[in-house]
């Protein structure tokens, strides 16, 4: 008998009794990724300033001006006051007759009931017939002007008195009507100027016609 050789599995050569052999061991690399630090955060670095403008330049002269005009509002109130307080004390009143004076620099007034008055004074006639309101007349200077008021009652219609006045006053005079009065004025010139205001009310002065003149003659020029 001749020799039989035989051959043992191997991984190279494997033959095709009993399983397989197992690969040979193969170490795996390491694969190490290094860790980025984590960063140590502290307090948080200074705003930048932001840039300067004018706009605050702007609001503070604004409020500078307003608090001008307030101070001006505050002065002006007080003069005023002042100003009332001086005229309030320097009026007299006659408890008995109802007189009224006031003298001021500048300025007097003088209202009396019983006061008497021409056509001169007053710049046209008075109505005839009329007789005198107890109230409503005054002969008044301011700063070299003058005024001199006087009122009256009668018992004619309203139409009659204004007839009357529009012939007195002339062409030249204007007329104004609204509510149930009646306004005439002329003009004398250049400083002189006359109206007359007549109304009547059922409820008023007995249901009288009312007619109030007034005289007003402006200081000369310069």
């Amino acid at each position: 008998m001749g020799k039989e050789t035989i051959v043992a599995d191997s991984p190279q050569n494997p033959g095709s009794q009993g399983p397989p052999a197992p690969p040979p061991f193969q170490p795996v690399a390491s694969q190490y990724q290094p860790v980025a630090p984590v960063p140590v955060y502290g307090a948080p670095p200074p705003a930048a300033m932001p840039p300067r403008s004018g706009g605050s330049s702007a609001v503070k002269i604004v409020l500078i001006i307003v608090g001008v005009f307030v101070f001006l509002g505050v002065l002006v109130v007080a003069v005023i006051g002042y100003g009332v307080y001086k005229v309030r004390k320097a009026i007299h009143v006659d408890g008995s007759t109802g007189a009224a004076t006031l003298s001021v620099p500048g300025m007097s007034m003088n209202a009396d009931p019983a006061m008497k008055f021409t056509a001169s004074e007053l710049g046209t006639e008075i109505y005839p017939g009329a007789e005198p309101k107890k109230s409503g007349s005054m002969r008044m200077s301011i700063a070299g002007s003058s005024v001199v008021s006087a009122a009256f009652l009668t018992s004619d219609p309203v139409d009659k008195v204004v007839a009357f006045y529009k012939d007195k006053l002339g062409s030249n005079a204007t007329s104004m009507e609204f509510g149930g009065t009646s306004i005439l004025t002329s003009k004398i010139g250049d400083r002189e100027q006359v109206s007359v205001t007549i109304v009547q009310h059922a409820g008023q002065q007995d249901g009288k016609t009312q007619i109030q003149i007034q005289h007003t003659t402006a200081a000369q020029g310069k």
